[in-house]
């Protein structure tokens, strides 16, 4: 047989796998690389704990806010209280979120004392 003899279709076929899988090969990564993708560190989702400091008066405030809402059958935490108003503070207009920072770093001065 010569090398210019037409291949049969199965010889043709299995050539063609052969040809494929050296392809597929020649793409892959070297195996230490395969070896590093494994130990690939998940996603960090779990909760934080904060401590934060607040004026007695904004803390009254905020026992007020999660009354009110226990009397109107939706009871909460002061912690869901504070996480909803941050989801808040995230849609607010900037200038607005400007002035209310403005106002709880100098507070303008109360003309009476609010018990």
């Amino acid at each position: 047989m010569s090398s210019a003899a037409p291949l049969s279709s199965a010889e043709a076929i299995l050539a063609a796998a052969k040809e494929l899988k050296l392809r597929r090969l020649a793409a892959m990564p070297p195996p230490e690389a395969i070896g590093k993708a494994k130990k690939a560190r998940k996603p960090n989702n779990h909760d934080a704990r904060c401590r934060l400091r607040i004026p007695h008066s904004e803390y009254r405030e905020l026992v007020k806010l999660k009354k009110r809402l226990a009397k109107r059958g939706f009871p909460s935490k002061k912690g869901q209280l504070v996480r909803a108003g941050l989801l808040l503070l995230g849609h607010v207009d900037l200038i607005d979120l400007k002035v209310a920072i403005r106002n709880v770093i100098a507070p303008e001065p109360l003309l009476y004392k609010v018990k």
